[in-house]
C-alpha cells in the first residue's frame, strides 16, 4: 500500500517525492528515479531490522541521511513511524498494524514475551507522534488515549488496477489470500468448504500464500484428507501482485475467515474487481465489508455460519451479482489512489502549517 501511495503522491505537482529505506545486505546507499520518484535504499547492518530501524546503525545511517536531504516533512510507515517520532521536522505516521496483537493471533514462538516487547515498543513509538493517519476506526479506537497526535482518518488505496478488471468467474471457485497459519485461520477455511462440499460439487477452494508454520501446514493437509477434499483444495503458494488480479477476476467469493486483521488490501481489492466478501466479523473488517450489501461478516470460529454464507453466494448468482456491483461501488469511493493521495497532502499542509 505505501507503494501505491507512493505512485498516487507522484502524479501531483506540489511533491518531490523521496522514498528512503534500509535493505539488509546492501552496502552503501544506492539513489535511483522511477518516474517523479527518488528512492534512496540504505545498506542495513546485520542487526535483526526491527532492532536496526530503533537503535541499531541502520537508525543513525537513516538520520544522516534526513539531515542530508533536509526534507519539509517526513511521512513514515510501519516500524520507522515507531523509531522517527520525536523529531523537530513535522512528521506523520500512518499506523498499518499492531505487532502485539498479530504474534498473539498467529501464535507465534514466544509470543507472550514478543507480544510485551512490542507493546512496548508502539506505546513508546505512539507517544512521540505529532500526526497519526489511522486506516481504519479499529486502529483509531486501538491508539486514542495512547498519543497526543492529531489523528486523522484515511483508508489504504489499492492499485488502480484492481478496477479494470474483467470478472470471469468460474463455477463454485473461492479465493482465500493470505499466510497459511493461525491468524488467518487457513483451517477453518477449509472445515467451511468440507461442510458445503457434499450439496454444491463444483465448491473448490485456492489457497493463494506462503505457510508461515509446516507444522500448522500438516494440519491443513491432515483436514483436507479427513474430509475427503483432495482434489477440491489448490495450494498456489506465494503469488505476485501482478498474478493476483487475474486470480480474483475467477473467484466466486473471497474468503478471509481471519481471527485478527486492521484492514486488508485483499479485501480492497476484491471488492474493486467485484467478488463478494466473506470476512470475520472481528477488528478492523467490519468496517471494510457492509453486511448484505458488499458481502457477508462472520464468527471465524463458527464453520456452520461461514458455510451457510458460502452457500447462498455460490448458488445465487443474482446475490452475487448485487454484491459485485455494491462492492465495486464502495471501493471506487473508498480506496481509489487519487482520492487517497488527495486527503494525505491535506494531512501534509495541516502538519507544516500551510
Amino acid at each position: 500500500m505505501t507503494v501505491v501511495l507512493a505512485r498516487g503522491l507522484a502524479q501531483r505537482d506540489d511533491i518531490d517525492l523521496h522514498v528512503l529505506t534500509l535493505e539488509g545486505g546492501r552496502r552503501g546507499t544506492t539513489v535511483q528515479s522511477d518516474g517523479k520518484v527518488t528512492i534512496h535504499r540504505l545498506g542495513g547492518s546485520r542487526w535483526m531490522q526491527i532492532l536496526d530501524i530503533l537503535v541499531g546503525p541502520g537508525r543513525r545511517r537513516l538520520l544522516r541521511h534526513l539531515d542530508d536531504l533536509r526534507p519539509d516533512l517526513l511521512h513514515c510507515h510501519e516500524t520507522y513511524g515507531l523509531a522517527m517520532g520525536g523529531r523537530k521536522l513535522p512528521h506523520v505516521f500512518t499506523v498499518h498494524g499492531f505487532d502485539h496483537a498479530n504474534v498473539v493471533a498467529d501464535m507465534a514462538p514466544h509470543w507472550r514475551v514478543r507480544s510485551w516487547l512490542w507493546r512496548c515498543v508502539e506505546r513508546w513509538g505512539l507517544k512521540r507522534q505529532q500526526h497519526v493517519i489511522s486506516i481504519t476506526p479499529y486502529v483509531r479506537r486501538m491508539i486514542e488515549g495512547r498519543t497526543r497526535a492529531e489523528i486523522h482518518d484515511i483508508e489504504n488505496p489499492i492499485d488502480p488496477c484492481f478496477f479494470d478488471v474483467r470478472p470471469r468467474p468460474r463455477p463454485g471457485r473461492i479465493l482465500c489470500v493470505g499466510w497459511i497459519n493461525e491468524r488467518k485461520n487457513t483451517l477453518g477455511s477449509v472445515k467451511a468448504l468440507a461442510a458445503v462440499a457434499p450439496s454444491i460439487p463444483q465448491a473448490h477452494l485456492v489457497l493463494a500464500g506462503v505457510e508461515q508454520d509446516p507444522a500448522y501446514r500438516r494440519r491443513v493437509e491432515e483436514a483436507i484428507d479427513e474430509a475427503g477434499l483432495a482434489g477440491r483444495v489448490e495450494f498456489l503458494g506465494h503469488i505476485g501482485h501482478a498474478a493476483l488480479p487475474a486470480e480474483l477476476a475467477q473467484a466466486e467469493a473471497f474468503l478471509l475467515p481471519s481471527r485478527q486483521e486492521n484492514s486488508p488490501m485483499a479485501i480492497a481489492e476484491a471488492m474493486a474487481v467485484g467478488v463478494p466478501v466473506i470476512a470475520a466479523n472481528r477488528c478492523g473488517m467490519p468496517y471494510m465489508v457492509e453486511e448484505g450489501s458488499t458481502g457477508f461478516l462472520v464468527d471465524p470460529e463458527d464453520t456452520a455460519m461461514i458455510a451457510d454464507r458460502l452457500t447462498r453466494l455460490l448458488t445465487d448468482g443474482g446475490l452475487r451479482s448485487d454484491m459485485a456491483a455494491a462492492g465495486r461501488q464502495a471501493a471506487r469511493q473508498r480506496f481509489h489512489p487519487d482520492l487517497i493521495a488527495q486527503r494525505t497532502v491535506e494531512v501534509y499542509r495541516r502538519a507544516v502549517g500551510r
